[in-house]
């Protein structure tokens, strides 16, 4: 998801579109993206820090974007 302050040109085209549709009162949108993928450990922790060092190394460029992620399908 872009961070505040950066621009968000596909959230501002949203916002557009919205002022042509009567009695819908929406604002603020912002895009953003959603990856999925597997991740094999050999607990949750450890999924959590190669979860997090895949974001911050590859994923996600910290300087425009923020990020947020999920543990899904746990084996117990």
């Amino acid at each position: 998801m872009p961070i505040q302050s950066v621009l968000d040109p596909q959230g501002e085209a949203i916002e557009v579109s919205l002022k042509n549709l009567d009695k819908i009162k929406a604002s603020n949108f912002r895009v953003g993206k959603k990856i999925e993928f597997k991740v094999e450990a050999p607990n949750k922790e450890r999924c959590k820090e190669i979860t997090n060092k895949l974001c911050k190394d590859f994923l996600v460029n910290e300087v425009i974007e923020k990020y947020t992620f999920t543990i899904k399908n746990e084996k117990k």
